[in-house]
């Protein structure tokens, strides 16, 4: 039975690298480089993961009846996930996307909207599944399939790791781990990406309302994480509702695509090794600079020994273990 059971989007794409920045309208800009992608939330987590030696099942949306679509199937069960639960559907063309990535930022071009807001385009998820891995991982905006899974995984006792949930949302409450990213403040609280303040009452907010591990990242400036304020005191974690900061690794970037996805294997990780928050975020943000050093997304991921390398390179503790 896996280790971890994740649940969200499998996609299959291209990337493509810029030489300079991402262009204004009617601009040009160089490609320095183009690559097909196996991409998606809970595949970027997934990949990570394996690499990292963890057995992992996935499910989520349907996979396209297409060959780029099949090679995305056939390059996962190569890592060693346990694809048994994607199914192939006849004459679906399946879920794509175009991503530019300048090193600085990267731009989605998909077909997302028409996957989530129009007609079902998944399988139930497995329940039995969901019941024999340690950790259960959900992408968040799946809608009732989310809080399926994350229900499921509550009542079988098993902790839930999410991202991009809202505060006051039935998601983010039963979440043991959230991470938010930039991209889902830009969207959904865009005060707090330009006004300190309001980043900090935002944080406020979250740990008041989700009793987990609640994770701020921050691309290339420190995140912040704390424990929800109604959250046990225990060993190894924040003090409930106090602001921990953990500074990124400067690394020079290839392709941030994977960053956010790897990040929340890489918190995974840690929590499977009983590792403490501190130990167990500081992991996470090794993981995904060494991802942002790779092209494309979450296809490379770095080895256990790579991780530790880095770790070691820039001085910082090593988790008990590693």
């Amino acid at each position: 039975m896996p280790d971890v059971y994740c649940f969200g989007h499998v996609s299959t794409g291209v990337i493509l690298r810029l030489k300079g920045r991402f262009p204004a309208p009617d601009g040009y800009a160089e490609v320095a480089e183009s690559l097909d992608n196996h991409s998606g939330e809970a595949t970027g987590s997934a990949l990570v993961l394996a690499q990292l030696g963890v057995t992992v099942a996935l499910e989520g949306n349907w996979i396209g009846d297409t060959p780029a679509c099949r090679r995305t199937l056939a390059f996962l069960q190569s890592r060693g996930i346990d694809c048994a639960g994607l199914e192939v559907k006849s004459g679906y063309p399946g879920v794509n996307e175009i991503v530019v990535s300048d090193g600085d930022s990267r731009t989605v071009f998909g077909r997302y909207c028409d996957l989530l807001f129009t007609t079902p385009q998944w399988e139930p998820p497995s329940l039995e599944r969901i019941g024999a891995a340690r950790v259960v991982c959900v992408d968040p905006a799946f809608g009732e399939t989310t809080l399926l899974v994350a229900r499921a995984a509550k009542a079988a006792g098993k902790p839930l790791v999410t991202c991009d949930a809202r505060a006051d949302s039935e998601l983010a409450r039963l979440a043991d781990v959230v991470a938010v990213s930039g991209e889902m403040m830009a969207r959904e609280y865009p005060a707090a990406m330009t006004d300190p303040a309001a980043r900090a009452r935002l944080f406020e907010d979250y740990v008041e309302q989700c009793p987990g591990l609640v994770v701020f990242t921050a691309g290339s400036q420190p995140l912040w994480y704390a424990r929800g304020r109604t959250a046990p005191p225990a060993p190894g974690r924040a003090a409930p509702g106090l602001r921990c900061e953990q500074p990124p690794f400067p690394v020079a970037v290839v392709d941030s695509a994977g960053a956010g996805d790897s990040f929340r294997g890489g918190l995974i990780y840690g929590m499977l090794c009983g590792w403490s928050d501190a130990d167990t975020v500081r992991f996470a943000c090794a993981v995904a600079a060494l991802v942002c050093t790779t092209a494309p997304g979450c296809v490379n991921p770095p080895s256990l020994a790579q991780v530790r390398a880095l770790l070691v390179e820039r001085g910082a503790p090593l988790p008990p273990g590693l």
